[in-house]
Formats: C-alpha cells, sequence, structure tokens
C-alpha cells in the first residue's frame, strides 16, 4: 500500500456557505480513523477540497478499509506525490506511473489516463498529457488497451504548484455526510435486521446516535443482551462514538398487558418504548429518534399505527426503511456487516404477550381511555433510571459507563 492517500469529501459542492462545517467533521472522523488504525505520525494538508494524507510508513489495507466506512467520503485513493523539479519533472511521472503499473506486464486490462491541472500554468495541457500517458503506458505494457467510457483501471494524475500526484487505484466510500454534522438522535435498536440498516443510512445522513435497547427480563434473558451489544459493536464502525442504553422493560410490558386489550397489547409496548426514548433523548441532548418502521410489515406498521406513535412521541421520528421490502434491507444488512447477527435467534418478549389477531385500525377514543388510565409516567422514569449503559468506541469495544459520566 502507498504511504500516501488522497481523499475526497461527498455531497461538499451542496454546502455553499457551510463547507467548512462539513469539512471539519469529516476531517475528525478521519483523524480518529486513522490514530486508531495507524501507529506512525503522518502529515496533513488540503488542496482543492481534498485532502492529501502522507506517512513515514505505507498505510495498511485496513486502514483504507476503515475509512471507508466513514460517513461523507467519497473516495479515498492510494498515490505517489512526486516533487516537483523543474525540467525533469515530467519524465519524472511518466516513470513513476509506468512503474505503479507493473502489475499490467502480463494483463490486458482496459485503462484510461484522467489529468487535471490545478497549476494552469503547466506548459502541457491535460489532453496532451493523458494522450502521453495513454501512449506510454501501451509502449511499455502492450497487452493493456485504452477504455474511455467503462475502463477497468483509472490513471490519475493532478498537478498542482509544488508537486503532482499519481492514483492507480481507488477505494468507493459510502457518501453522505460527515458523522455528527447533521444532528443527534436517538435509535430504538432491536435484534433484527431493519433498525440496524435504519441507523446505517442515517449514519450516512450526517446523524450521531446513541442506541436504546428495551430489555424485557425477565420475560427473556440476558443473552440477547450478547447479541444487541454485538449489533452495536458492529455499527460502530460508521461512527466516532456512541452508546447503548438497555432499558429494563419487563415490568412495564406485564402491567399493559394485564390491563388493556390482548389486540392493543404490541401498539402500547411500542407507544411506552417511544416515551421512554423520548425521555432519554431529554437527558442526552438528541433532537430525533430513529426507528426500522417500514410501511405494512407487521400490524403495528400501517398508516394509522404509526400515526399513533408519531402523536405519542415529542420528538420527530425518522424512518428511513418506511419503503423498504424485507429482501431490500436483508441484502443491506450484509452489506454492512450485521446480517449475521440479526439473523442468531432471540427470544422476543413482544411476540410473547403479542396477540394472534392485532389491532389494525385502532379505536381512538379507546386508546385515549386507556391511555390516561396507564398514567405511565412514574414507571418509565423508573425504567430510565435503572438503565444498565455502555460507551461504544471507534474500535467497536463496549464497556461500562455511569449514566451520566461525559466520553470525550
Amino acid at each position: 500500500m502507498a504511504s500516501s492517500l488522497v481523499i475526497s469529501i461527498d455531497e461538499l459542492w451542496l454546502k455553499g456557505r457551510n463547507q467548512k462545517h462539513y469539512f471539519k467533521a469529516a476531517i475528525d472522523h478521519i483523524n480518529a480513523v486513522i490514530k486508531n488504525n495507524h501507529s506512525d505520525k503522518y502529515t496533513q494538508k488540503v488542496q482543492s477540497q481534498r485532502l492529501y494524507y502522507t506517512s513515514e510508513t505505507a498505510f495498511s489495507e485496513e486502514v483504507i478499509k476503515a475509512l471507508t466506512f466513514i460517513p461523507g467520503l467519497a473516495y479515498i485513493s492510494p498515490c505517489t506525490i512526486i516533487d516537483r523539479a523543474p525540467g525533469v519533472e515530467i519524465e519524472n511521472i511518466y516513470q513513476e506511473i509506468l512503474k505503479e503499473l507493473s502489475f499490467l506486464e502480463n494483463s490486458n486490462k482496459t485503462f484510461r489516463a484522467t489529468v487535471k491541472r490545478n497549476d494552469k500554468n503547466y506548459p502541457l495541457s491535460s489532453v496532451e498529457l493523458q494522450r502521453e500517458i495513454g501512449h506510454r503506458i501501451i509502449e511499455k505494457y502492450p497487452l493493456a488497451k485504452v477504455e474511455l467510457v467503462n475502463p477497468e483501471l483509472t490513471v490519475e494524475m493532478r498537478i498542482f504548484a509544488d508537486y503532482a500526484t499519481i492514483s492507480t487505484k481507488s477505494f468507493k466510500g459510502i457518501g453522505g455526510l460527515p458523522w455528527g454534522s447533521t444532528g443527534h438522535a436517538v435509535t430504538l435498536l432491536s435484534g433484527g435486521f431493519d433498525s440496524p440498516v435504519a441507523s446505517y443510512l442515517m449514519t450516512k445522513r450526517g446523524i450521531r446516535q446513541d442506541y436504546v435497547f428495551f430489555h424485557a427480563y425477565p420475560f427473556v434473558g440476558r443473552e440477547v443482551l450478547t447479541k444487541i451489544k454485538g449489533l452495536a459493536s458492529s455499527l460502530a464502525k460508521f461512527q466516532r462514538q456512541a452508546h447503548l442504553y438497555i432499558v429494563p422493560f419487563g415490568d412495564i410490558q406485564n402491567l399493559i398487558s394485564k390491563n388493556c386489550k390482548e389486540e392493543y397489547r404490541t401498539l402500547f409496548f411500542r407507544r411506552y418504548m417511544i416515551e421512554i426514548a423520548n425521555l432519554l433523548a431529554g437527558r442526552i441532548g438528541a433532537s430525533a429518534l430513529v426507528t426500522g418502521d417500514c410501511v405494512g410489515q407487521v400490524s403495528s406498521q400501517t398508516l394509522a399505527n404509526l400515526h399513533l406513535m408519531d402523536k405519542a412521541s415529542e420528538r420527530i421520528i425518522l424512518r428511513p426503511l418506511i419503503g423498504y421490502n424485507k429482501m431490500e434491507i436483508m441484502h443491506l444488512a450484509a452489506t454492512i456487516g450485521t446480517h449475521d447477527i440479526s439473523i442468531i435467534p432471540h427470544d422476543d418478549a413482544c411476540s410473547l404477550f403479542a396477540s394472534k389477531n392485532p389491532i389494525i385500525t385502532p379505536n381512538q377514543q379507546y386508546w385515549d381511555l386507556q391511555s390516561a388510565e396507564f398514567n405511565m409516567a412514574a414507571e418509565l422514569n423508573k425504567a430510565l433510571d435503572n438503565v444498565e449503559s455502555y460507551s461504544v468506541n471507534i474500535l467497536g469495544e463496549l464497556y461500562k459507563k455511569d449514566y451520566f459520566s461525559f466520553d470525550g
């Protein structure tokens, strides 16, 4: 691997006067990832809205892979940086390109050359340089073929005032907006496929997230917590830091199941999960909730039932999967690395208490009367006061923390 990297930021051109804010958020996240995965010193500079990192030693494949998980990055390209020396610089560049492409010796890969001149005073045009690079490659490696539309390999050269860069390989980032640049949310995490994927999609939109899981002990054991911690750990690669809050919810579920019509149980479970998530959001300063809901997937996700949850929430509920089908969600889960954890069987107290005929279109009068009769404020705050709290670092490591402790 190369000892220099060039990194481009996604969607930066959309941001106008806010570019500095998004750029700084991306830089902070990149630096955190490199420091945790690369032990040697490195330098960083910004040139033409790209980031250039150079180290005394090569950046490993592990570093580059970790960088591809950072929200807001378009491409990460290992590159060679060549100092410009008048009179000999262009020959140095050509020779360096041929050295980089030595793997074409016995290969018939297709390629194209692209040149960008940030130094507009350079005597040769971009087109002239591209032609010469292509000619040199074909001359040295005759099996290679030029393909301008959809090549297997792109040789990219950029010329600046005092140096030039060459890259022959790029790794696609996940794109979107930098982590933490658009706000803070509480994500309701379950053991299924949906909520981890929803979390990923919201991370791509720059939202910093903390996770809450509702543990129905004693109706389910503590084994499920291993799975939930695994999901939080897996999602950590997309964030600089997160927290996982495990809320004891079994007593509340038992109380609800004994005091409402059976077909309304799941709706009331979800309603009070939403209320606790709002209380948690108030304590940690989050301004939104994230759920894995999609329309019609289960009975609690009809439009009427989703509307009830919206009315129960003090904060906006973000549902990035609202129009996805299950196969699309499972495909995304496999892509982001949560599928194999989500597929592990676990006990589910909601299923244990669920009605065989859950309500599809709730009666508003009954809902309002029953909600007033429950008067759950004390129970909800008690559950939150007894939360089990973990901090999740950038490497996915969990460690127990005091509820109100701050992690820098």
